[in-house]
């Protein structure tokens, strides 16, 4: 019963009905669903729509972003700390959720990351029980690459190595890189980086060759729609209603506990009314950072000062909803590209044998509608820019790439150690401050992001130029958020606060990450490909003072996307939400499947780890994990 109508949903009850048909929520309905004997609904407010080119066609970056028809379009509250801007957070709004819009980037966290959430009071959430459920979610494919094309891109021995083992972990390993992406590696690589030894497991500590979510034969997008719920659409027990903007958990009180009886919802067929499905075992929330929380809060589950400020009855007090709210930033540095058509024609030379659509280009050209409608037809044939991905990334300890990080380090430690004296901040974040600043000096929490093409800043690409971006990014946050409603209607978005610099430490690291970006650009072995040094566009020569830069970032800092948090896995009495079987504080039959559970950020893009949680969140759920 591949997609329900309405009425099929609202005339019966089902087992499990599961809030939210994205990344965690399809994975764990269609695990839950291989027992024939239970019934699964998932409702969805996006639509089902696999085969749109827009999704499937990789290198597309950002463009579903801001459309209704695919974006929840969430928008931050004005951030004191960031000359008031106010920041756009993109999450997909359809089937697959943001797997469905992100930027195909498979890389994992560190062993550390993970360990770190049962060193918090989770026991048994640990890495090597964690990245079992990782790795159930993917199958890896190794790129079928000739020993030119080794040469051309120069791949280190312990790539080589992990290839040849077949080592699952990811889905494909991008079939193209352009000339200068490999460049950058290999500048990477001459300022001290090393090639990361264990990268898809748990020591991604130096450049990594970043992986993409991709199907190996067709070249498209692999996402949750058509990797866990297309192939397994017809079961008679897995059922899907798209259009279904869910709004409140129907509850009533058994002995002193929550009971979830059904989901109140509306439908695009009648968005004037409001519906009720009926669930006989339990309700996973699978909505997503942002709208996991608003739905308990709506719910009259959360703070009682946030809901009676709201005007909604308090039914289950629980401090931690909409708390602890952490996300990924970055800011970009753009320089200008300049390889001569002299020195291209010299690579060609050198390696003749290189295959067919290689390219020498970057994504700056898709701009001239002629050079994308070429680049499209060669994708079906896995060549040219739409198969090459985003695959240049270093992750490292803030500790190797500043010689101001010992300073900053210890700045922040002898501040955050006499506020933890003076109760400023709760047992809970204190136990969570002290973790990371003994990790900063050791853990991968600052990455680099090569991007060949213009990405973000102030001074916009010109025509007919072609640039590289270094997006310097910021892993770790101390700064804390928080995601609340400020109103009883479902049909407002929550407030979304991520406190953006409102913890000094957090600042002063992304700048001095932006300088190693610098750093970078400025290396010797990038000056024959570049004709010299290349010229900055971002931030530009003119912003060069930690001040300048510092006020540089006020204005351009963007989210990356990986928003974890507002319903933490915690004890209770450290702002808990979930317990460490993913089960609400005071309910019998409500769970919480998605990264709003992840109680501490992780220093990776947050895909594999919306897979894991959806993975292990099945086993829970059959008894089995």
């Amino acid at each position: 019963m591949p997609l329900i109508e309405l009425k099929d949903a609202v005339n019966r009850s089902f087992d499990y009905v599961i809030v939210g048909g994205g990344t965690a929520g399809l994975v764990l309905a269609t695990r839950l669903s291989e027992d024939a004997d239970i019934t699964v609904l998932v409702l969805e407010a996006g639509e089902e729509n696999l085969n749109d080119p827009l999704i499937t066609k990789i290198g597309q970056f950002g463009q579903t972003f801001g459309q209704k028809e695919y974006d929840w379009c969430s928008m931050t509250t004005p951030q004191v700390n960031a000359n008031n801007a106010v920041f756009p957070w993109p999450r997909g709004r359809i089937l697959g959720g943001s797997s469905a819009v992100n930027f195909t980037v498979w890389n994992k966290p560190s062993k550390e990351d993970i360990d770190a959430w049962e060193k918090l009071g989770n026991e048994g959430w640990n890495w090597e029980r964690f990245n079992k459920y990782m790795q159930r979610a993917a199958t890896y494919t190794p790129p079928d690459l000739s020993e030119a094309e080794h040469a051309r891109r120069g791949t280190p021995d312990v790539v080589r190595e992990l290839w040849n083992k077949g080592l699952k972990g990811n889905d494909f390993t991008p079939p193209t890189r352009t000339d200068v992406d490999i460049k950058i590696q290999h500048a990477f690589q001459s300022l001290g980086i090393p090639m990361a030894p264990a990268p898809l497991d748990g020591d991604p500590n130096g450049v990594v060759i970043g992986a993409m979510t991709i199907n190996p034969k067709t070249f498209l997008r692999s996402f949750a729609g058509n990797a866990y719920w297309e192939p397994n659409s017809a079961r008679p027990n897995l059922n899907l209603l798209t259009g279904a903007v869910a709004q409140r958990l129907v509850t009533v009180e058994v002995d002193g506990e929550l009971v979830i009886t059904g989901v109140e919802f509306s439908h695009k067929s009648d968005s004037g009314k409001t519906f009720v499905v009926k669930s006989s075992k339990e309700v996973v929330l699978s909505a997503g950072t942002l709208m996991t929380p608003q739905l308990l809060e709506l719910s009259g589950i959360g703070r009682p000062d946030v809901l009676q400020k709201a005007g909604i009855q308090v039914k289950l007090a629980l401090e931690g909803v909409g708390e602890n709210t952490q996300e990924h930033v970055h800011a970009s540095v753009v320089f200008g590209v300049f390889q001569s058509t002299i020195i291209r024609n010299l690579i060609r030379k050198m390696d003749p044998e290189l295959k067919e659509g290689v390219p020498d280009e970057t994504y700056d050209i898709l701009r001239n509608p002629g050079e994308a409608e070429k680049h499209s037809a060669l994708l079906a044939e896995g060549q040219g820019l739409y198969a090459m991905g985003i695959s240049t990334f270093i992750y490292a300890p803030f500790s190797s790439l500043s010689n101001k990080a010992p300073e900053i380090i210890s700045d922040a430690r002898k501040k955050i150690e006499a506020e933890i004296a003076m109760g400023k901040h709760t047992p809970g974040l204190a136990e969570q401050y002290r973790i990371h600043l003994d990790n900063l000096e050791k853990v991968p929490f600052c990455e680099v992001i090569g991007f060949p093409g213009w990405y973000g800043g102030q001074n916009l690409p010109v025509p007919g130029k072609k640039y590289y971006t270094m997006a310097a990014a910021m892993n770790i946050a101390f700064s804390r958020g928080t995601v609340h409603v400020t109103t009883s209607d479902p049909t407002v978005q929550p407030a979304i606060d991520p406190h953006y610099f409102e913890e000094e430490i957090d600042m002063k690291m992304l700048r001095e990450v932006m300088r190693f970006c610098r750093k970078v650009a400025r290396a010797a072995s990038l000056k024959d490909y570049f004709d010299g040094t290349p010229v900055e566009l971002n931030p530009g020569p003119d912003v060069s003072s930690d001040v300048e830069l510092e006020d540089y970032l006020r204005r351009y800092t963007g989210s990356t996307f990986h928003t974890i948090g507002s319903a933490s896995m915690l004890p209770r009495d450290k702002g808990g939400v979930v317990d460490t079987k993913l089960k609400v504080y005071g309910t019998k039959n409500l769970r919480i499947a998605d990264l709003s559970i992840a109680p501490l950020h992780f220093g990776s893009p947050s895909q594999c780890v919306a897979y894991g949680i959806g993975e292990i969140a099945a086993d829970i759920i059959k008894g089995v994990a």
